[in-house]
């Protein structure tokens, strides 16, 4: 079991694994970008109607085709925006007690499993921008596969950094010390 201190009594939480998704920032960010483009779309499309020439020629047709596309419009960015959600609502990590597996996939999921047993050097990557509005990336090495890996711009890095340390086996941190320790002594001689 992963266990968390509760912050607010000093008490111990058990749990069986904990979920993380990337940031929520990234997620309004693309809401925002998507709306951006309908705006310039339909912008754009008006500008183009608005020519007194195609309105002279098609004034009649330009009634009924503005509306209609308005409406394709409106269906289009409402099916990208769910779209976008449901792909952020299915990715995602979780956090077990001897395992970090990373789901992935709208219809067909796919699951990647990353052992505690395996990893070694685990460290956080957080920018400008990730320190203001609390996002980065955690990158662990799996010396198994010989691959890094990393928890891709998720939401308080930091917190979830520190439950993986905790959970990483013991004898991997001594061995990386003691082969740390040995490496200084043999420079120095």
């Amino acid at each position: 079991m992963v266990m968390v201190q509760a912050e607010d009594k000093g008490g111990k939480i058990y749990v069986t694994h904990i979920n993380i998704r990337q940031s929520i920032f990234f997620l309004l960010f693309k809401l925002i970008f998507l709306d951006i483009m309908f705006a310039i779309s339909m912008i754009l499309y008006f500008l183009l109607i608005s020519n007194g020439f195609i309105q002279d020629i098609f004034s009649d047709i330009m009634k009924i085709s503005n509306l209609s596309f308005l409406l394709v419009l409106i269906f289009l960015k409402v099916v990208l925006a769910i779209y976008v959600v449901l792909l952020w609502l299915n990715e995602y990590y979780e956090i077990w007690p001897n395992v970090v597996t990373h789901r992935s996939g709208l219809f067909f999921t796919r699951a990647e499993k990353h052992p505690f047993a395996q990893m070694r050097s685990v460290k956080v990557e957080q920018g400008f921008f990730g320190k203001i509005f609390g996002y980065g990336t955690i990158s662990f090495y799996n010396w198994y596969l010989k691959t890094n890996t990393s928890l891709y711009l998720i939401h308080n890095p930091i917190k979830y950094f520190h439950i993986i340390e905790s959970l990483l086996p013991k004898s991997e941190k001594e061995k990386d010390i003691f082969l740390d320790v040995i490496a200084s002594d043999e420079s120095q001689d």
